[in-house]
């Protein structure tokens, strides 16, 4: 997979190059069971039409940007994020620097430029895809902009569990929660982090809220299973024998001691 890092000083070089594509939209935090159905669609349609599957996504958060007041609690960073995608069978990974002159887009100069722009001939995203200046492009403004530009388009239903749709808000509630045993099913398997014994949780990354959880810890060799602590947004204590685990570990997150308690 090839990682696109775009910007407003060098998408015209990218446009000039762009593969034909089968374009999936969207932030994608976490690839959760609900991107995943989105990057699907999109996948269907680029097997279909005989053209390359791309992701277009942004970095940092736009909420980062239009309401830098607000601290964002990222799920994964990109790379992490990347690795997600590639097994989905992404092809392009076009990664669009969001700023505040982007954000000031209209809806049509988006497209123009990020969508038509990069070749795309089939557009796919979710439900309550939103784009341009204060989020004023709507799915069906995309809709009737794809069929005059003779683009396919594919809308994507929500996806729900429990009567909720699934989206990275609802994680995010879950790890503010200490509700992990909800996260296989709304991301399709365990969160994960990465972590280092001396400096905490690497960056863009959420830990659950203080408290003591089961784990496992992936050291590329083996999973080992153990109990952690979080003792704050950044540091977390591994009730394990730490010479035997490298200073930096993924941590797999598997539910809350009190709730594997209630469950035994």
């Amino acid at each position: 997979m090839h990682i696109q890092y775009v910007d407003a000083c060098n998408l015209q070089q990218f446009q000039q190059d762009a593969p034909a594509v089968s374009m999936a939209l969207g932030y994608f935090d976490g690839v959760h069971v609900g991107h995943q159905h989105v990057i699907h669609a999109a996948k269907e349609q680029a097997n279909k039409r005989g053209v390359k599957l791309a992701v277009l996504s942004f970095f940092p958060h736009p909420k980062s940007v239009l309401q830098p007041q607000h601290e964002v609690q990222y799920l994964e960073p990109i790379h992490q994020k990347a690795a997600k995608l590639e097994k989905l069978g992404v092809d392009i990974f076009y990664v669009v620097q969001f700023t505040k002159a982007l954000a000031s887009l209209s809806p049509e100069a988006f497209l123009d430029g990020y969508v038509r722009g990069l070749n795309a001939v089939h557009v796919v995203c979710g439900f309550d895809y939103t784009y341009g200046h204060r989020a004023s492009g709507t799915v069906e403004h995309l809709a009737v902009y794809a069929a005059t530009q003779q683009i396919g388009c594919t809308i994507v239903n929500e996806h729900v569990w429990h009567a909720q749709k699934v989206s990275s808000t609802r994680i995010r509630h879950c790890l503010q929660n200490g509700n992990l045993r909800a996260l296989p099913q709304l991301l399709g398997t365990y969160y994960t982090t990465e972590y280092c014994q001396t400096t905490g949780v690497l960056p863009y990354y959420t830990l659950p809220k203080r408290g003591h959880y089961h784990i496992l810890l992936d050291t590329g060799d083996a999973l080992i299973p153990c109990m952690a602590t979080v003792r704050c947004d950044q540091h977390v204590q591994l009730h394990c024998d730490a010479r035997d685990i490298p200073q930096r570990v993924n941590i797999q997150w598997i539910d809350s001691a009190q709730a594997m308690q209630a469950y035994a």
